[in-house]
């Protein structure tokens, strides 16, 4: 089983680049709240540069008892552009998704088609 570490942050959906070996990285800290962002991965690599990052202890922090959403969040890509449902729909209508109508009645609908489609909208926010 992979080692899953999962990093919070106070300030919302922050973005910041950390250095793993000669390359910079973006990491997004995804927030349902605007106020506990969250990132999780399982790259040794990456764990290591955000653990030795300058921001690391101040700006963002290891979780110790990581919360569900957190592990869902690792699988899913963030589609950070769509800030309406009506957005949401849209996007998931067209290809490659080609959802019908009636599946996307509703922004809960909306938001666990998107999770099987391995995308997350981190901008909106639904009632589940």
């Amino acid at each position: 089983m992979k080692n899953i570490r999962t990093y919070e942050t106070r300030h919302g959906n922050l973005s910041t680049v950390v250095q793993v070996g000669n390359r910079n990285v973006r990491i997004r800290f995804i927030s349902k709240d605007n106020v506990h962002g969250y990132y999780a991965t399982t790259d040794v690599d990456l764990q290591k540069a955000i653990e030795s990052d300058r921001g690391y202890g101040s700006k963002f922090y290891l979780v110790k008892e990581p919360c569900s959403c957190c592990e869902e969040m690792i699988d899913l890509k963030p589609i950070p552009d769509v800030k309406t449902w009506q957005k949401a729909k849209e996007l998931l209508r067209k290809k490659p998704y080609s959802v019908s109508e009636h599946e996307l009645s509703s922004p809960e609908k909306i938001e666990r088609v998107a999770k099987e489609k391995g995308i997350m909208f981190p901008l909106l926010k639904s009632n589940l």
